[in-house]
């Protein structure tokens, strides 16, 4: 029996009674917190079809992800296609922002699609986790083409106004392309493709005779003979490909990337996204992804959340200059 008189026994139990209170209530209804995240394995969606360049980054990434484990959860490659990619972007931005659905998309459905028409999506209200690779546009040609070098293709173009086939598509591609023509009074016959594998495909079955493409979608092509790089819209040469001349290098002034960036639904709790940009960011600076990115032809890029969101809003501003209102 208590020895203390019942007015005291009742203030000396209230401390306990608010602890057991507070430890129900955070069991029920407290927000989650970095050591209760993912509760189920993580979606990751890709804009763009199995094959594409986006596609093996995706893939070689996630690999890394879970070999390393540090979610305590898998991460699933989901391809959602479609719409030039604002299909893809706009699952993964509709999304409960908890972090159990992420999305791995090209800036051009964030910064340049929105221009050119209307999407289910705000591509300013996002949660940009980091920038994985950065990839140089490519000039690529079959493997037995006549033509061996941005002159060549120059010359016949010129020859021939709006007859020689270019593979394009998505807007990170269809831009060089057109500006292309600009810079050298030349006219192609425009194709659009959903992907740089489809382009593959074409230029292999000899469909079109020019495909615009990143260095990762046809790196095995190139390496194999069946493919020929005309020219990489770099500033430099870069360190994966040396022997790919620039544009600039053959006297036409182009320079355009596309670049990858991680992103989820706007709202994401800080935590989450901290443990994600922690995560992530490990597996693109771990040798097994550097090695992996060589061999696809990324340029392994690393850059955090804020830098990335940063160079999004720079290009989407560029963009205002170069693509009509829609």
């Amino acid at each position: 029996m208590s020895i203390l008189p019942a007015g005291r026994r009742g203030r000396a139990a209230l401390p306990a009674l608010l602890a057991a209170v507070v430890l129900v209530t955070a069991a029920c209804g407290a927000p989650a917190s970095q050591d209760s995240y993912p509760k189920r394995d993580i979606q990751l969606i890709v804009p763009y079809p199995a094959g594409s360049a986006i596609d093996a980054t995706s893939r070689s990434l996630v690999e890394v992800v879970n070999d390393e484990g540090k979610l305590g959860r898998r991460v699933q490659v989901v391809n959602r296609e479609g719409g030039a990619g604002s299909v893809g972007t706009t699952a993964t931005l509709s999304a409960k922002p908890d972090g159990h659905t992420i999305g791995l998309v090209p800036d051009g459905p964030l910064t340049l699609l929105p221009r050119t028409e209307e999407v289910s999506y705000d591509p300013a209200a996002i949660s940009v986790i980091s920038e994985i690779t950065t990839s140089p546009v490519l000039f690529v040609v079959p493997g037995d083409s006549p033509y061996k070098s941005i002159g060549d293709l120059v010359a016949a173009a010129k020859a021939r106004p709006g007859v020689i086939t270019i593979a394009e598509g998505p807007l990170n591609y269809a831009i060089p392309a057109g500006k292309f023509e600009q810079l050298t009074g030349t006219r192609f016959k425009h194709v659009k493709f959903d992907g740089d594998q489809a382009t593959v495909t074409a230029l292999l079955g000899g469909n079109v005779e020019v495909g615009v493409m990143q260095l990762a979608g046809g790196t095995a092509q190139l390496k194999a003979g069946k493919l020929r790089a005309l020219g990489i819209a770099s500033a430099e040469p870069i360190e994966l490909a040396p022997e790919i001349q620039t544009f600039t290098q053959q006297d036409v002034a182009l320079e355009w990337e596309a670049y990858n960036v991680l992103i989820a639904p706007k709202g994401l709790p800080g935590d989450v996204q901290r443990k994600l940009s922690e995560v992530f960011g490990s597996a693109v600076k771990s040798q097994k992804f550097a090695e992996a990115a060589q061999k696809l032809g990324l340029v392994v890029s690393g850059a955090d959340g804020e830098s990335a969101k940063a160079r999004l809003a720079k290009k989407t501003a560029e963009a205002a200059n170069l693509i009509a209102p829609k």
